[in-house]
């Protein structure tokens, strides 16, 4: 299944910072020990079907079984937060700068084209369970916004049990949005209690990735 591949491709690319930070039979345990978490988890994930959120999606997935398998050896949540992020910013350093174009338009385009028809789904409760609920806005050309009332992030993770994973990839989408050299602001999320996510996303633009600053404002 695509969950697996992404799984294994993830793995795979980060085996050099495993090996090196916690040695090479973490990182076969830990590699083991995933591939039979996510058996355990695959048949409970609820489909969302096409949806423009499905890569978000399966890549939360394989992040729980991370996640599982990490406090299970022990690892603590701060430092699972970490991991996650750097493996995350591993694969995304690995885009060549000829390619980021490319890359940007595979994250962003398939969701502004289908955004407004998702909008309506949203209106109209005509969804999956999971899949989220939204509304899109077009500023101009380089600019929307992409308000985000209900998530399945959010709802895997309570699904799950590791609620407190929920934070760690929302913040993944400042990460995401500086290594393809795009634009985004929030101030609200639904992992902080918020009654929304009140994403804006500049196509072409600069986002910094400071996670040591913490995030008191960028939600």
């Amino acid at each position: 299944m695509m969950i697996e591949i992404m799984n294994n491709i993830v793995i795979k690319m980060n085996k050099k910072y495993f090996v090196e930070k916690y040695g090479v039979d973490f990182y076969a345990k830990f590699k083991t020990e995933v591939g039979k978490k996510l058996d355990e988890i695959i048949p409970e994930v609820p489909d969302i079907g096409d949806s423009i959120f499905k890569s978000s999606y399966l890549m939360a997935i394989f992040f729980i079984a991370w996640y599982k398998v990490l406090e299970e050896m022990k690892i603590s949540n701060e430092e699972i937060r970490l991991i996650i992020w750097t493996a995350t910013e591993n694969c995304l350093k690995k885009i060549p700068n000829l390619f980021i174009s490319v890359a940007k338009k595979i994250y962003l385009k398939p969701m502004i084209r289908k955004a407004e028809s998702h909008t309506k789904k949203s209106e109209e409760n005509n969804l999956p369970e999971y899949d989220w609920k939204i509304k899109y806005e077009k500023v101009d050309d380089n600019c929307f916004y992409l308000s985000t009332y209900e998530c399945g992030i959010k709802k895997l993770c309570k699904k799950f049990d590791v609620e407190d994973m929920l934070l760690i990839m929302c913040r993944m989408d400042y990460l995401t949005s500086h290594y393809l050299k795009s634009g985004f602001e929030r101030t609200k999320t639904l992992g902080d209690g918020d009654e929304v996510c009140n994403n804006k996303f500049f196509i072409n633009g600069e986002c910094e990735w400071s996670p040591e600053k913490g995030f008191p404002e960028r939600k």
